[in-house]
């Protein structure tokens, strides 16, 4: 290569970082939509970068708030969801999100990309059946009461749920806290770096398996645990072990509490005072007689 050619691709290569390097245009968008619920049997988010919050309630209508905050894509306001993610109902399934293709817009290869964060809040009927994927973000359920699997790699998920179906909840980098508030009927619990806690009901029937590296485990409820020599796993039983608890982390703590309220003690009973004998009155005198 000659010094001419080189210059020109040392000056390409500039124009490419600096091209990349440069920070587009910032846009914040909020896109509501809704649905009738009575088809809708299952929801299923998949999201790049985000929090996912869902709740469930006693309502015929699926909500969406969607805001939307990106860098370098504009809306477009004749685009379904101004061209930011997809919704399509197939059947009793109503999907959200984008697509893997769509994840990512690159407009300078290897150099510059496009960011878009798009912060999902739905309220569904509360036997919904629920999926949720995502990459960089928060996940929070509340109510809702359908199987449910939440996925994400970066970011905590939070649950809580009257436990009438199975639950599975997963992250990378994160803590994962779960509360059932009547029943259990099964859950999956896991995470690399971060605690995992599980409130139970005091009439939870499991069979628990705990796995850890680094942290400590601690359970409220009578069990008999059996460790396995050479290994972070324990496991035990409690009321019958009817449903699998599993739980695992590598750096942190596991935590199976018992949700019941505390019996409150009962007040003592307050010393009744010893009575104090009377004296007996003095005899009185005979009366002197008359004359």
């Amino acid at each position: 290569m000659n010094s001419r050619n080189r210059k020109i691709y040392s000056l390409l290569i500039a124009v490419i970082i600096l091209g990349g390097c440069a920070k587009g245009e910032r846009y914040t968008t909020t896109i509501s939509r809704s649905w009738p619920a009575a088809a809708i049997h299952r929801l299923e988010i998949r999201e790049v970068s985000g929090t996912v919050t869902v709740d469930g309630a006693a309502t015929d209508t699926v909500t969406l708030t969607a805001n939307v905050r990106s860098r370098g894509i504009r809306p477009k306001p004749r685009e379904e969801n101004q061209g930011f993610f997809l919704t399509e109902l197939t059947g009793d399934t109503l999907s959200i999100g984008r697509r893997d293709k769509h994840n990512v817009i690159v407009h300078v290869p290897f150099f510059r990309r496009d960011e878009v964060t798009v912060d999902y809040t739905l309220h569904v009927p509360q036997s919904l059946a629920l999926e949720v994927r995502t990459v960089n973000g928060r996940i929070v359920t509340k109510g809702v009461d359908g199987e449910t699997q939440l996925t994400t790699v970066n970011g905590p998920i939070d649950v809580e749920t009257q436990g009438s179906s199975e639950l599975t909840a997963k992250t990378v980098n994160g803590r994962v806290i779960a509360r059932f508030l009547h029943d259990f009927q099964g859950a999956k619990l896991k995470t690399v770096n971060g605690e995992v806690r599980a409130l139970l009901p005091a009439s939870a029937s499991f069979n628990g398996e705990f796995s850890q590296v680094n942290g400590d485990f601690e359970a409220s409820f009578p069990m008999n645990i059996h460790s396995n020599p050479g290994s972070r796993r324990v496991s035990g039983q409690v009321n019958g072990g009817r449903y699998d608890l599993k739980i695992s982390t590598v750096n942190g703590d596991i935590q199976v509490e018992n949700s019941a309220p505390p019996v409150p003690p009962v007040a003592p009973v307050a010393p009744v005072a010893p009575s104090v004998p009377v004296a007996p009155a003095a005899p009185r005198a005979p009366a002197s007689p008359v004359t």
